[in-house]
């Protein structure tokens, strides 16, 4: 039998221990807030420069400065719990939500195999046809207070229902698309746009995307409008994606699984998109243009940045030789040309090289 010194050592240590693991849960989710929210970031700044001013105060004794930080300390847990409300809701929904209870872990595998190739073809058409198109997949946090500002519907997801939507022709076009599970909940509805700085190439939906994946763990589909590019919102993060991607991406969180498909780029994606500068440059999976400035990740280059001497340049230039890409560099159509240019190489004494390859390989397909 345990003793009553044991017992109450034994629950001293559990209070310990679910002390530590509920401070630890404040702490992610409190982080996750700040990170991926800039109006919360800005909040937190001044949060401790009042912090760092009353430290100041109480060191020199500036006691006026000191009782308006104690002040600003003193009230401003009430502040933050006002100016966070939202935030605040939403991690509460959180905890009392696990991902047990999503809607989509109630489908079988058929449907959600059915829901999956629905999204991708309707997303692929609206690229196709640059209509813009806004598309919420919800998850274990409700969105049922957005649910309540669009038309309600309760349909089964289709890929022609989907791009029938979004016609501009059509009434509900303006908005977004929630779907719970394998249905469409509403369309036509608003989300709060992110305060987050963004280029000035992405417009409401964009915002609109970015807002709700800040403040709920819902996955968002943006065609945009302008260009037919697809994009996903999740985590208050935009990552634009092809259609093997898209397809890719929706079997990992839909299936809870890794998918075998691997990236298969068609001619143009694979070469066409070619961007150049300061004499070097990458072939780039998803953006058929160059970015400007922006770092590409290792997942997003198929042939590495090269020079003179690069030992992809052969093959590269056995590509460009065949078919030179259409696209626009530093506002240059990108030419065999200019290649030559901005890495002083002559293709027409390279040409035996790359005949001498096609050779023993056979030739390749573009």
């Amino acid at each position: 039998m345990l003793n009553y010194s044991t017992i109450q050592t034994i629950i001293q240590v559990l209070r310990m221990f679910f002390d530590i693991v509920f401070m630890w849960i404040l702490l992610y989710y409190t982080i996750r807030i700040v990170r991926n929210n800039s109006r919360t970031i800005q909040i937190f700044k001044g949060i401790i420069l009042v912090l760092f001013i009353k430290s100041i105060a109480t060191f020199f004794n500036f006691r006026t400065v000191a009782w308006l930080a104690d002040m600003f300390v003193t009230w401003g847990f009430l502040a933050v719990i006002i100016i966070f409300q939202p935030e605040i809701r939403g991690l509460l929904e959180r905890l009392g939500k696990s991902s047990v209870f999503s809607r989509l872990n109630a489908l079988s595998g058929n449907e959600r195999e059915q829901l999956i190739d629905s999204l991708v073809n309707a997303t692929m058409q609206l690229s196709e046809s640059q209509t813009g198109a806004l598309i919420t997949l919800e998850q274990s946090h409700s969105l049922l207070d957005y649910i309540k500002t669009g038309t309600p519907m309760n349909s089964v997801v289709t890929s022609e229902l989907l791009c029938s939507i979004f016609v501009t022709s059509t009434p509900l076009h303006d908005g977004a698309v929630i779907i719970q599970g394998d249905r469409i909940a509403c369309a036509s509805a608003y989300f709060p746009p992110t305060n987050m700085e963004l280029p000035s190439r992405y417009g409401a939906r964009h915002r609109a995307a970015i807002g709700i994946s800040e403040i709920t763990d819902s996955i968002t589909i943006i065609v945009s409008e302008e260009t037919g590019k697809v994009s996903i919102a999740e985590e208050g993060k935009l990552t634009p994606v092809t259609r093997t991607k898209l397809h890719e991406y929706l079997h990992r969180m839909i299936m809870n699984q890794e998918t075998d498909l691997k990236y298969e780029p068609t001619q143009e994606e694979r070469w066409m998109p070619f961007a150049i500068k300061d004499g070097k440059g990458a072939i780039v999976e998803a953006e058929p243009e160059p970015i400007g400035d922006q770092p590409l990740s290792a997942k997003e280059i198929i042939a590495p940045a090269f020079n003179k001497e690069s030992t992809s340049s052969d093959t590269l230039f056995r590509r460009f030789k065949k078919k030179p890409a259409k696209q626009f560099a530093n506002g240059k159509l990108v030419t065999e040309e200019l290649i030559e240019e901005k890495l002083s190489l002559d293709l027409t004494d390279d040409q035996s090289k790359i005949d001498d390859s096609d050779d023993k390989t056979g030739g390749e397909q573009t």
